[in-house]
């Protein structure tokens, strides 16, 4: 015969797994559902620089932007920080 607190024990256990897996079904849902709209995005940005010249021009002033950007800023921080 067994315990009683040994079953009850067993049953917490087993809510606890069933609920924790549960979670973790979601979360790969939810991340599969994450990276078919990246998918998707990129996709429709291909499409729209193709058939848009105003959005190509601006998409690649926003490029040059922050590769100027990832040159001055750390300069202008070690200037700030150092002297």
């Amino acid at each position: 015969m067994q315990n009683p607190n040994a079953i009850k024990d067993t049953q917490f256990l087993n809510a606890r797994y069933e609920a924790a897996k549960a979670e973790l079904v979601k979360s790969q849902k939810l991340e599969q559902g994450q990276s078919g709209a990246l998918v998707f995005a990129a996709l429709a940005y291909g499409d729209a620089l193709e058939e848009s010249k105003m959005f190509k021009l601006v998409s690649h002033w926003a490029m040059l932007f922050c590769i100027a950007a990832a040159f001055v800023i750390p300069n202008l921080l070690v200037v700030r920080v150092l002297l």
